[in-house]
């Protein structure tokens, strides 16, 4: 129970200094697990129970990938961002492998070490777009699009390390029995997804209780994680595959807003772990060789980067910012390192060497940004308010309305209900369409209505009412099948192209749908007015 209440403060305590200091939760874990474990302060000796709530954060981290992971994302790129975000994998990895060997490191964990290394982290660059408001810009929506790329790799990593490990035969073989099993794995998700897992996530959410459906969920990514895990794969790898079985159905909003709190937190016990397994003798007996792993590291794949988007034709730019930003080690890393480890594929003091190196670049990746914000501010241009930023201009706001999309439809709505004394946030997803309306001091603020984080920033689960105006019946549909999971007791109002729209916009969750017409926006105005009671107390404070 003492360790258990030790782990607990150090979560709690670490994570919001490091929000604070905007270095992000992932490094202030890694640091209080080496301030609190066996080679730090000895304050946690039992790892062993940890240790296990941190494997199933990284099968939950990998769910969530799985999930994130829809067709429909990548249609949004560009084939020039995929051969940018393609050749930087493999001339990144090629280049680390080929190091690694030079230093005297076997070639099958060299494969890994570089297959690792090319990746950078997803939590700390989304977070640093985020700060800085860049998401979606070109830089940020570049950023993004190589960051799926390198995330579909490391569900063949996971086959490879497991291949690679027990082989006993040649590398080409490893391969091709890794290509085998991944072919395999592709027939059943896409075999399961679009036959069998609709019809049973459809029964239980018809006949079933919402701990229930929980409970479901968590079934689903266990038992496809024990599955694999049974097959000689990892349970990661399982859990991968689980969250792209349901990626694209209609539940998958529900599903995401279900496991966000075992993720969070099972995710922050890992690198916990991995924080506590740092030997801090080692490290800092080889602190020189740590510090050159972390800026040679960041060096590589910076230099890597850019030169790769110069020769594809990006800007000067565009091609120096995005090769600072993409340089760290990814979270991934060390999940890859630890199987590797555990596999002994990768022995010896080099794991730990690593893992301290990554960690240190992730730090130098943030504080970097921080430092470099006002030239990026200079080059680009002052950014869009940050989800932070919103969180807190929004805070004092009850009773009010919330409108998705700020288009002709969007903005005449709210200039109707802020004349009748209505209180209005509005989120847009166009930072151009944001700035010129901040300048007009109307209350628009930048985010994607389709993101839990976003409606949370803006204090949905306290408004009165939401009134989806965009204008895509898809873009809607999914928007108010979120709200309604994230928030029952929201009165939801949309806006849909046509007649053909309503039945599946009510059954995602509207209370009331208005189809395009010549006054939609008039028409909409008078429905909300309709929907919008706000409470007694709150309306006479």
């Amino acid at each position: 129970m003492q360790e258990t209440l030790i782990v607990l403060v150090v979560f709690v305590a670490f994570a919001v200094l490091f929000q604070r200091l905007r270095l992000g939760t992932v490094l202030g874990f890694l640091i209080g697990g080496m301030a609190v474990g066996p080679w730090g302060l000895r304050l946690v000796h039992e790892l062993e129970a940890v240790r296990l709530l941190g494997d199933l954060g990284v099968v939950f981290l990998l769910f969530n990938l799985g999930l994130e992971l829809k067709l429909e994302r990548f249609r949004l790129f560009g084939a020039r961002v995929y051969a940018l975000a393609c050749t930087q994998v493999l001339v990144t990895a090629a280049a680390i492998g080929a190091l690694a060997v030079y230093l005297g490191l076997a070639l099958e964990p060299a494969i890994i070490v570089g297959g690792a290394l090319a990746l950078s982290s997803t939590a700390v660059v989304l977070q640093v777009l985020g700060d800085l408001g860049r998401t979606l810009t070109q830089l940020g929506r570049l950023a993004i699009g190589i960051l799926l790329v390198q995330d579909l790799t490391v569900g063949p990593l996971l086959v490879l390390v497991n291949v690679l490990s027990g082989a006993g035969g040649s590398i080409a073989l490893g391969l091709l029995t890794a290509l085998a099993k991944g072919a395999v794995v592709v027939f059943l998700v896409v075999g399961i997804s679009r036959y069998l897992l609709p019809l049973v996530l459809e029964y239980i959410a018809v006949v079933a209780s919402d701990e229930v459906f929980t409970a479901a969920t968590l079934l689903i990514v266990l038992g496809a994680s024990f599955a694999t895990e049974e097959a000689g794969l990892s349970t990661a790898l399982g859990a991968f595959v689980a969250g792209l079985m349901v990626a694209d159905s209609e539940y998958r909003h529900q599903i995401a807003a279900d496991i966000a709190p075992f993720r969070g937190l099972l995710l922050g016990m890992f690198f916990l772990t991995v924080g506590m397994a740092i030997d801090l003798d080692v490290a800092l007996a080889n602190l020189d060789r740590v510090v050159a792993i972390a800026i040679g590291l960041l060096l590589l794949k910076a230099v890597v980067l850019y030169g790769l988007a110069r020769a594809l034709g990006y800007t000067n730019r565009l091609a120096l910012p995005l090769g600072g930003l993409l340089a760290q080690g990814s979270e991934f890393a060390f999940v890859l390192l630890a199987l590797a480890a555990q596999t002994r594929l990768l022995v010896g003091p080099e794991v730990q060497w690593l893992t301290v190196a990554i960690a240190l670049s992730m730090a130098i990746t943030a504080l970097a940004a921080a430092l470099g914000r006002r030239q990026l501010d200079r080059l680009e241009g002052e950014a869009s308010a940050s989800l932070t930023d919103l969180d807190a201009r929004t805070a004092e706001l009850h009773n009010h309305v919330v409108i998705a999309g700020f288009g002709q439809v969007g903005m005449a709505l709210a200039r109707h209900l802020i004349s009748l004394g209505i209180q209005v946030l509005v989120l847009d997803y166009d930072p151009k369409r944001v700035r010129s309306s901040q300048a007009h001091h109307l209350p628009v603020y930048f985010g994607n209505a389709a993101r839990a984080d976003v409606l949370r920033a803006a204090h949905v689960g306290r408004a009165r009412l939401m009134i989806v105006a965009l204008p895509s019946r898809t873009g809607g549909e999914r928007v108010v099948r979120l709200a309604r999971a994230l928030y029952p007791d929201l009165r939801l109002l949309a806006r849909v192209p046509d007649e053909g729209g309503v039945s599946e916009m009510r059954a995602a969750g509207a209370d009331a749908v208005v189809v395009e017409g010549l006054t939609t926006a008039r028409d909409l105005a008078e429905r909300a007015i309709l929907l919008y009671e706000p409470d007694e107390p709150a309306a006479a404070s």
